[in-house]
């Protein structure tokens, strides 16, 4: 169903359901995950933090529930090599290119085609004179709800020319105020060691302190330890997961109603980040009430080969799945 306009053209709105009456709509707009709710006792849960307008996704500029790309993460100096070349990408944070620059696929408009109730796939092809990044490439994003309230997205890219691919969804988590009544549990043995830019260094560090999510802790009380130990205000930090699509690369458990994200993953990088992202000043004052947790491959892996390869070969095909999950909490 159109949606609403954007620079002219229909957004389509497509809704995923399952037999238990999940709820799952996603955007032609950037690939938003506009909502992921969950019926218990009667109530309908959105679990994702969402707008009802196409001008407010549009305007906000913390890259809500959107697909990312072409390159999660920052690109030192928006530059990196490629077939033996220097290439020079659009800088949109300082002299670095953070999430693709200010067109990446965030921005754009897919193709859209539903074939079940429970699963859509949407196209785009990703064009060197849209976004600034070198060569063209076709991506198609497959979302599938199944009956255990597993959400999983299959990216499949296939490059017509040398160029980067490395994508994420930057789905926030809804969570009460302050970050109350929820745990968090990560796969993850190692942290990103970054500069005062959040560039990563190249070094990983083993994970102890308020970046130790080994065992399930308190959020909350993670983000003071973090203020008290690292004298930054909330998490916008990368760990490295062990990747699987079976065993979970976080969990998330929000007490107050009795719920559990699983968060899967066939890539070696997390990003957790806090935020306030529908309250500016909530945000600035560290009064956070929702959590991003991003799968991709280690950032900035363009300038620190041993994190993953995200370069593609002219003619070359990639496939790369993560899959977000609902359950009860136990």
């Amino acid at each position: 169903m159109k949606w609403g306009t954007y620079n002219g053209k229909a957004v389509e709105r497509f809704v995923l359901t399952n037999a238990k009456e999940t709820r799952v709509a996603v955007l032609t707009l950037g690939g938003i995950v506009q909502e992921f709710s969950v019926v218990r006792n009667g109530y309908r849960e959105n679990m994702v933090v969402n707008f009802d307008s196409v001008e407010d996704y549009v305007k906000n500029p913390y890259q809500i529930c959107k697909q990312i790309g072409r390159v999660a993460g920052r690109i030192k100096d928006g530059q990196f090599m490629l077939n033996g070349q220097t290439v020079n990408v659009p800088t949109n944070e300082g002299p670095n290119t953070l999430h693709g620059g200010d067109h990446g696929t965030s921005t754009q408009l897919f193709e859209g085609y539903q074939t079940a109730d429970n699963e859509v796939t949407l196209t785009l092809r990703m064009k060197a004179t849209t976004d600034g990044f070198p060569g063209n490439a076709v991506v198609s994003i497959n979302y599938l709800l199944t009956d255990d309230d597993r959400l999983t997205l299959t990216y499949d890219v296939t490059a017509q020319d040398e160029t980067v691919y490395d994508p994420t969804l930057h789905i926030y988590w809804q969570l009460p105020e302050n970050l109350q009544d929820t745990e968090l549990r990560l796969n993850a043995l190692r942290h990103m060691v970054v500069d005062g830019a959040k560039l990563p260094t190249g070094e990983l560090e083993p994970v102890s302190g308020a970046f130790d999510f080994t065992t399930t802790r308190s959020l909350s009380e993670a983000v003071q330890n973090l203020r008290q130990e690292q004298e930054q205000q909330g998490y916008d930090d990368g760990f490295n997961v062990e990747p699987s699509m079976t065993t979970p690369v976080a969990e998330i458990t929000e007490h107050q109603r009795n719920l559990k994200v699983r968060v899967f993953s066939d890539r070696n990088g997390l990003i957790v980040f806090t935020a306030d992202p529908k309250n500016g000043d909530h945000d600035a004052a560290g009064v956070y009430n929702s959590l991003a947790t991003e799968p991709q491959t280690l950032p900035d892996a363009l300038h620190h080969p041993e994190f993953g390869e995200i370069r593609l070969r002219a003619g070359e095909h990639k496939t790369m799945r993560m899959a977000f999950q609902i359950v009860d909490a136990e």
